[in-house]
Formats: C-alpha cells, structure tokens, sequence
C-alpha cells in the first residue's frame, strides 16, 4: 500500500464537516503545486479562508520568525515560511510551530499563515501548512522563496503555488561558486527520500 493510497483511504472514510460553498472540513487534505510538488499537508479546518494569498515572510529558524513577530515586522497578510536547514535540524517541528503560533496570537496577527517542511502533529494549532516536500534540504522548492514572493494557496482545489520562477532560482545558485550548502541535512537527504 502507498502513501497516498493510504492517505486516499483515510480522507474517504473520514467524517467531514461541511462549511458551504462544497468545501468539505474535517482531518486534513494534501495540497500539490510548485510550492509542494511532491504535496503538503494541511488541517483545513483552521483557515478562515479557503483562498488566499500574502507575500512570504522567510525564515531558516523558529527563534528568527519569533524575533521578527515581537518586533512587529509582521503583517497581518503575510505568509511565513519556515524552512529547516543546519540551525535547525529537528525536522519534527511541532513545538516549534507552537510557539511561532502562539507569538502569532500574542500580537493578533491569528491570520497570518505558517508553511514550513518540518513534520507537524494533529496538536498544532494554528493556519498551519506543514511537511512541503520536498523540503528545503532535499532542494525543493522552499529552499528558493526570497521574501515578499506571493503565495497562493486553494485549499479547495487542494493547491499551493509561488508566484516566482523556482527553476531559474535553482539554476543560478548551482552556477554560483561557493553556493551555500545545508550542511548534514543535504547528505541526509541524498541518502532519504521522501514519503511519496
């Protein structure tokens, strides 16, 4: 059985709860596009929108998006990506997120959007979009979100895109001599693949 056979099964025999406009809530969905080629997971059920779109605010570390939120560098609009690399090797972000969400509420800013490709549980509260694979490490599509990027997201057509040119990104920077590297998670994540 796969992955996705296994995730087809679990969102089928669910019980959803409906809220209008055919939208179906309740567990969680997977959203594909050029942010997630390989999908995401969501809890649609705590998203006031199902569409919707915000400039990304970038961040390699939970305490950096926390800093910028107490600091009011944050927009009500904005869509903060958390991206994993060698200061943050727990890729079972759960906590983390947690506390970016809780900072988030402190300042009343509980519509701004998380998206990371760290591991996220069913306890993580908040307008959460976690595990975009592949991840940053793995060279996906994360790793090249600059800030102020838009991001679009369709929980109902199960979508989620950036509006830049990921590939020209990709190629540029494996032109660049010295090109930053991930360190220990870019060998983990030759050696693994992902869930698909």
């Amino acid at each position: 059985m796969t992955f996705q056979t296994l995730i087809n099964r679990q969102t089928s025999t669910a019980a959803p709860h409906e809220m209008g406009a055919g939208v179906v809530l309740g567990g969680f969905a997977i959203l594909h596009g050029t942010l997630a080629p390989e999908g995401c997971v969501v809890h649609p059920q705590a998203f006031s929108s199902q569409v919707f779109d915000g400039p990304a605010r970038v961040f390699c570390a939970a305490a950096d998006a926390i800093l910028a939120i107490q600091s009011d560098r944050i927009r009500s609009t904005d869509i903060l990506i958390i991206r994993h690399d060698e200061r943050d090797a727990d890729m079972n972000a759960s906590d983390d997120m947690q506390l970016i969400s809780a900072a988030l509420e402190a300042q009343g800013l509980d519509r701004v959007t998380i998206i990371t490709d760290g591991k996220t549980g069913r306890t993580t509260e908040g307008a959460i979009i976690g595990q975009v694979t592949p991840a940053a490490s793995a060279g996906g599509a994360i790793a090249y979100i600059n800030d102020d990027d838009i991001i679009h997201v369709d929980i109902a057509a199960r979508r989620i895109d950036v509006m830049a040119d990921i590939d020209i990104r990709r190629g540029a920077k494996a032109l660049r001599p010295g090109a930053k590297s991930f360190g220990a998670l870019e060998k983990y994540a030759r050696l693994v693949a992902s869930a698909r």
